[in-house]
């Protein structure tokens, strides 16, 4: 995934393909509602569609692909 492609989808309902050491995945499905460009690369803030009212975050090294929901 480029920092590209994962800006577009920012507000978007996606399902996310995660790499195995990343909490949640393989998949999750929700919104991205927000990125940070941080020293080390973009983190992504993830509302979990199975996980209602909460957020996380992933380091956008660990999502490999990024689908619509």
């Amino acid at each position: 995934m480029t920092n590209q492609e994962i800006r577009q989808a920012v507000g978007k309902r996606v399902k996310l393909d995660l790499a195995p050491q990343a909490p949640g995945g393989p998949t999750r499905t929700g919104r991205i509602v927000g990125i940070l460009d941080a020293a080390d690369g973009l983190v992504v803030t993830f509302t979990p569609e199975d996980a209602p009212g909460s957020q996380v975050t992933y380091h956008a090294h660990y999502i490999r692909a990024i689908h619509p929901a």
